[in-house]
């Protein structure tokens, strides 16, 4: 009887512990926290979608310079983020992404874009389906994450669903975040 009572008692102290190589992850923090929150976006030159040959090659940038340099807001949980640019149409662009726990990251959508450019002749109205495809890494430092990437677009004029007159910009990228969770923009 006393051996089963002692038994009883070392089963009760170990019980509820996993092993050093199991599974109960409970109290591990996720190297993602605190990556959503508001960024200065920051693309460098868009390549791509031009008109004209050599020396009077035009690039039609426009159609991805005005919404997406500045501000970038990544919303939700790194499973099911979403990255918003807010300068992006009347309510801003909002695509859906992920970062993955390996500190990638990658976001994916379409938007119309609707303006006015000047290309040449005067202002004219503009009108486009944006595919945007996003991928990159993300880098925490003291607190405060970076976004390293590339950003193609590609842009169907008019949204007629014809492949041969699309064009694609590539756009490289970082983004630097100004506040979140544990970052408060000034480190």
């Amino acid at each position: 009887m006393m051996q089963t009572g002692i038994f009883l008692v070392l089963l009760a102290a170990c019980g509820g512990k996993e092993s050093s190589s199991g599974g109960d992850t409970a109290g591990q923090a996720d190297a993602r926290d605190g990556i959503a929150g508001q960024y200065q976006f920051i693309p460098s030159a868009a390549t791509g979608c031009t008109v004209g040959e050599g020396e009077n090659a035009v690039s039609e940038d426009f159609w991805v310079v005005n919404w997406a340099d500045g501000m970038l807001k990544i919303d939700g949980d790194p499973d099911t983020a979403t990255f918003i640019f807010p300068r992006g149409g009347t309510e801003g662009y909002a695509f859906p992404g992920s970062i993955l726990s390996g500190l990638t990251f990658s976001f994916y959508g379409d938007v119309i874009f609707e303006g006015e450019v000047d290309r040449g002749l005067g202002p004219e109205p503009v009108m486009a389906r944006l595919t945007a495809e996003g991928v990159g890494s993300a880098e925490n430092d003291g607190g405060c994450w970076q976004l390293s990437g590339d950003m193609k677009v590609v842009v169907d004029e008019d949204d007629d669903q014809i492949d041969v007159t699309n064009c694609t910009l590539e756009v490289p990228f970082i983004a630097a975040q100004l506040s979140g969770d544990n970052c408060d923009g000034l480190q």
